[in-house]
């Protein structure tokens, strides 16, 4: 960052109200007070002719008159950080006075981050401690057959500088001339806690109630380690690849092997304990497009080819980079598939089971 520039970040945040001075490489001399910088200009608000804009590689030199304190950091990438006043040096060049240790000086060239302390950590926002979204999808046919498909999503996220919380609950439900042809209710806890940069460990628990795979209730619970293999920002935009393994115990209460054959419904209790295996991948492309992957494979311990692997993954563009409806700003469209494959399903049904949704996305 310029000298020119961070002095000018400076300034703005001490809000000066005394008069400021800047001296273009014209010669020109313009007296007011800086307001700020935007898209590479300097905002001087005078009194002859009203906030002027002057780019930052036309300013030869800037005077000042405040000594309001602000914050410094060094590092853009740390979170330590000194409360600095405006000064100058010997030579008369500016610099930064440490309040805790007025021997410091801090040249502006040594500064990435100048910031108002009444104003967020620009290096480090403050994190919305809940997010909520809701999600709805719907598509029909007709003509042979009228079917109509119905998907709706909603979770609850809580976020914390180490913690992250999820509650989420979803419907899949299909009718075709107007009988239900298929009917799945999913909803789940996952908690995980980040004491490391790259590592973490977790707990989650998910229940499924799936009327034609004759599920009254399949429900796995989890508990394991976590291991971030990347987790970086670049520009705003972020990319993780997130490996976790643990226990798991599986529950399943589904109707006995001899329905349909007969109109006996006897149910079948299942409990065993498995192994919980995951992989989460999330990207952010420039065009405001996430894409997020989630595989999760939980083999039973004692019988290793019998198991559970299910996949999902959905493309996310929210509204707000088109620009052109405010009110669609925190509204997002997904597209996604979700696959369930069963290594031993039961007789009659198959490995894998598909589902492919199209919805609108709010968030608050």
């Amino acid at each position: 960052m310029t000298k020119p520039l961070l002095l000018a970040c400076a300034l703005a945040a001490a809000g000066l109200l005394a008069a400021d001075t800047i001296r273009t490489t014209s010669g020109d001399v313009l007296n007011g007070t800086i307001t700020g910088i935007k898209g590479g200009k300097v905002v001087i608000d005078t009194a002859f002719a009203g906030p002027l804009a002057i780019d930052q590689a036309d300013i030869a030199s800037m005077d000042y008159a405040s000594e309001t304190p602000m914050f410094a950091r060094t590092d853009a990438s740390s979170r330590d950080k000194d409360e600095v006043r405006v000064s100058r040096d010997a030579e008369g060049n500016p610099v930064l006075i440490p309040t805790a240790d007025k021997t410091r000086a801090l040249a502006l060239e040594e500064v990435a981050t100048l910031w108002d302390p009444a104003e967020d950590d620009p290096d480090f926002p403050p994190v919305k401690l809940w997010a909520f979204s809701a999600s709805l999808g719907l598509t029909g046919t007709s003509g042979s057959s009228r079917d109509v498909s119905t998907s709706i999503y909603l979770d609850a996220v809580r976020t914390s500088e180490k913690t992250t919380f999820k509650a989420y609950a979803s419907m899949y439900k299909t009718r075709s001339d107007g009988v239900a042809s298929a009917e799945r209710y999913i909803g789940g806890l996952d908690f995980e806690h980040r004491p490391y940069e790259y590592a973490s460990w977790y707990l989650r628990d998910e229940a499924q109630h799936n009327r034609f795979n004759d599920y009254k209730l399949r429900n796995v619970a989890g508990a394991g380690y976590g291991l971030y293999l990347w987790n970086t920002v670049t520009d705003g935009r972020a990319s993780l690849l997130r490996f976790r393994v643990g226990l798991a115990h599986t529950y399943n209460n589904r109707y006995s092997k001899k329905w349909p054959a007969t109109t006996v419904r006897d149910t079948v209790h299942d409990s065993d304990v498995a192994l919980d295996l995951g992989l989460l991948f999330h990207y952010d492309f420039v065009c405001g497009v996430q894409w997020n992957t989630e595989l999760t494979y939980t083999p039973i311990l004692d019988d290793f080819d019998n198991g559970t692997l299910v996949h999902e993954s959905k493309l996310s563009y929210l509204m707000k980079d088109l620009g052109v409806v405010p009110a669609l700003n925190d509204v997002s469209l997904e597209a996604g598939v979700r696959n369930e494959y069963q290594t031993r399903p039961q007789p009659g049904l198959c490995h894998t089971e598909t589902t492919w949704y199209l919805r609108l996305k709010k968030t608050w």
